[in-house]
Order: C-alpha cells, then structure tokens, then sequence
C-alpha cells in the first residue's frame, strides 16, 4: 500500500503534461519504439524529447536495442489514460467480441488524423474538392443528413461545403463550450469532410434510380430507399461519436450526447433549408 502512495506523485507528476501523455499512449500502441520513431511522430529537438522521456521516469525502459518500452508501471498508466478518456471504439462497446467493427467506423484513421493533421491535411482536401465535384455533376447534394437534387447544378456545391463547414462549426462550438476541449481543431474538421463520404453515397444512389430528374417528392422514393438513408444516417452518427472520442478525447457518453445534438440541429436546419428552397429528399 505504501509503495504505491509513494509512486502516485511521481506517476501524476510524469502525466501531468499532455505531450508526455501522448508520448506513453504512442509507445503503448506500438509496444516498443524507437527513439527515431519517436521523434520522427512528435518533431520535437533532441533535446525537449529526451527531457520528457526521462521524465516519464518509471513508466518507461529500454530493450538492449535501446527501444523505448513500457514498465509494468507504465502499462497501468496508459490503461488508466484509456479508461480516463474513453477511446474504445462505439463498436467496441456495443459489439461486444465484436470489437473489430472498430474498423468500420475509423479509428485508425482519426487517430492517425489526431497525430498528425498538418500532413493528413492534403488528402483531406484533395477528398473535399473531389466530393465538391461529384456534387456538381449529380446536380444533387447532401443537405446536412439529406441527400437532395439541386437546382442549379452551380448551387449543389455550394450547399455541399455549407452543409460541412455548419456541421463542423456547430461540432466545435458544443465541445468547446460545454466540454471545455478546445484542442485538435484541424483534426475535427478533417474527420467531418471524411464523414461526408457516407452521405454522398446515397446521394449518388439517389441519382441514378431517379435519373437526375428533378425535384423529387418524398412520396416517389421508394421504402427501401428510405431505408438505406436511414442505415447511413446511423452509420454517419458512429462516425461522428468515433471521431469526437479520438480526436477530442471524451468519453462514450458525452461523445454520444454531442452526436445526438448536432444531428438534432442539422436535421432541423435541412428541413427549414429545403422547406424554403422547394428542395425534397
């Protein structure tokens, strides 16, 4: 019991910064890393990284090629830094054995996003502009969660962009705010553009079975169809939980609550904006 008191300051002490936290949970995902790897993932000067490897003291060693490992100290810490800020996946938790959905929504891209966002930063846009244009040439969009034709073909793509640029802004706004995490701002909306491939796949469905033609009322579409909107509605929402647990590190529950809020806004912003603009799914 008295070693363990006597460990705790020297424990919160090595955690007390973010950097040396990420540096833990950077060696524990590969189990070991060199000083190399290390420094090529954080770009820190030499000496900076030396001075918060050795801070992380106890919680780290070394193998006899000098890779750095984590001490059984060090393996409880980042147990504790995962259970702290949630990052199992909304599969991994609702799936149960079937945790390897985790896949499904992401993770491993958000993570590499959160790591490194100035040079995911390209693909991302790369990625925005090309769904910019398939929302040109389908002359339809999606409105936030819905996917809608567009007259004039100009206008889809403007909507397009208005419909991330809004879901990201309300996105940061609300963890900021509530939540008080103001950090990873890039990497957020890198994973809101991301996100959007998911809407622009019935988008496209919806243009070659109803043959671009326009407007299309709600009772044309089939119940299938609207079937298929409401499964990529779910699918859109895990995506956005799963890139507000790893890139803002919050907890499932919040996640969720942000999530259901922000879908609540947009789904209420859609049917205003295609109310007023004659504009139906």
């Amino acid at each position: 019991m008295s070693s363990k008191k006597r460990s705790s300051p020297e424990i919160w002490k090595s955690l007390s910064n973010k950097i040396r936290r990420d540096l833990l949970c950077f060696i524990g995902e590969k189990n070991v890393a060199s000083f190399t790897e290390i420094q090529e993932r954080f770009q820190m000067k030499v000496g900076t990284l030396y001075h918060h490897l050795d801070t992380l003291g106890a919680l780290l060693t070394q193998d006899s090629s000098k890779r750095y490992l984590l001490t059984e100290k060090g393996k409880r810490s980042y147990a504790l830094i995962e259970e702290e800020i949630d990052v199992s996946a909304p599969s991994q938790q609702l799936f149960g054995a079937l945790s390897f959905l985790h896949i499904i929504f992401l993770r491993p891209v958000y993570r590499f996003i959160k790591t490194d966002s100035i040079r995911s930063l390209g693909f991302s846009l790369i990625l925005l502009i090309g769904l910019t244009v398939a929302t040109y040439f389908l002359s339809a969009s999606p409105i936030f969660l819905f996917p809608s034709f567009i007259s004039p073909d100009f206008l889809a793509p403007i909507f397009f962009l208005a419909s991330v640029a809004i879901t990201y802004a309300i996105c940061e706004v609300f963890v900021s705010l509530v939540f008080k995490r103001k950090n990873d701002k890039l990497a957020l909306f890198q994973s809101v553009i991301i996100i959007q491939i998911v809407l622009i796949i019935p988008t496209i469905i919806l243009a070659f079975v109803f043959g671009y033609e326009y407007p299309v009322s709600f009772l044309d579409l089939n119940v299938w169809f609207i079937i298929v909107v409401f499964l990529f509605q779910l699918l859109c929402v895990g995506l956005l939980i799963e890139a507000i647990i790893i890139i803002k590190e919050l907890r499932f529950e919040k996640a969720g609550v942000l999530a259901l809020f922000v879908v609540f806004i947009v789904n209420a912003l859609a049917f205003v904006i295609m109310n007023l603009l004659e504009v139906t799914i």
